[in-house]
């Protein structure tokens, strides 16, 4: 049997816009969003807060669950959840070794479009207006 890797990704979203990270082995131009694998024993806000901060010097607390992904490889399968997240009012951004660059992208199917298609592919569903509207 193959392993089922669970995985948080945080969409930290600020004035309409939502952060995105470039990974250090990425050389096209497709970009992440901050997150990653859980640890046996955390939940999935500990995992979250762990790996934003890691991957960004930014303290994050989970605002909203809103939604799942899987990425199917031949050896393992991905299941995720999206948080939706606040952009802390004190913090300034400092990647890891991780990445190489970061952008906010408009929180719109057309700010999707430089995700990796993982991430952007399950997204492209989204309502943005109505995220828009329930963000602080």
């Amino acid at each position: 049997m193959k392993p089922v890797i669970p995985a948080v990704k945080a969409v930290i979203v600020h004035d309409g816009m939502f952060l995105a990270l470039k990974r250090t082995e990425q050389t096209d131009e497709v970009y992440d969003l901050p997150g990653g694998k859980m640890n046996y024993g955390e939940t999935h806000g500990e995992c979250l807060f762990r790996e934003v901060y890691e991957e960004t010097s930014l303290e994050v607390q989970p605002f909203i669950l809103y939604d799942t992904w899987e990425f199917f490889h031949e050896e393992y399968q991905m299941t995720g959840v999206f948080y939706l997240v606040e952009m802390p009012a004190k913090g300034e951004i400092k990647l890891s070794k991780e990445h190489t660059d970061y952008k906010w992208l408009p929180l719109s199917k057309e700010g999707i479009e430089v995700l990796d298609v993982v991430y952007g592919s399950r997204m492209m569903r989204w309502d943005f207006d109505a995220i828009k509207g329930i963000m602080p």
